[in-house]
C-alpha cells in the first residue's frame, strides 16, 4: 500500500469510529458523577445514620466544615448519593430541598420533628 491510500484508509477509519461514540452532555451539579456506591467520607462528609430509616441509602449528616456554610435554622442535613434517583425524588417529596453537592452525593436540607438536633 502506498502513503496516499494509508492516509486515507488512516481518516476514514477515525472518521467512522468518532460518527460511533456517542455524545456526553454536560453534567448539572446533581447529576452522577459515578453509578457505584461510595461512601460519604470520600466526598469529605461525615455521617450519622441512615436516613429516614436504617435500611435507607441516604444519611444524616454530622456538621462539619464541608457543610456548615449550608446549616439552616430548624432544619437538619442529611445527604443522598447522586446516582440513587429513586431515593432523592423520595426525600424531595418528602419536603426535603437540594442545599448543595459534595463529590457523588446531594445534600439535602429536611424539616423533621423527629430529629433532635442535640443527638448530634
Amino acid at each position: 500500500m502506498n502513503s496516499p491510500t494509508k492516509l486515507i484508509l488512516a481518516v476514514a477509519s477515525f472518521a467512522i469510529m468518532s460518527a460511533c461514540q456517542t455524545a456526553i452532555p454536560s453534567a448539572k451539579a446533581e447529576d452522577p458523577t459515578t453509578y457505584n456506591y461510595t461512601e460519604a467520607s470520600r466526598s469529605g462528609l461525615k455521617t450519622v445514620r441512615p436516613y429516614p430509616s436504617p435500611d435507607d441509602v441516604c444519611q444524616l449528616l454530622r456538621v462539619n466544615r464541608a457543610v456548615e456554610d449550608l446549616v439552616v435554622e430548624d432544619r437538619t442535613l442529611i445527604a443522598c448519593p447522586k446516582h440513587e434517583k429513586g431515593a432523592l425524588a423520595d426525600r424531595r417529596r418528602a419536603g426535603a430541598r437540594v442545599v448543595g453537592n459534595s463529590t457523588h452525593w446531594v445534600i439535602l436540607s429536611v424539616k423533621d420533628s423527629r430529629l433532635e438536633k442535640s443527638s448530634f
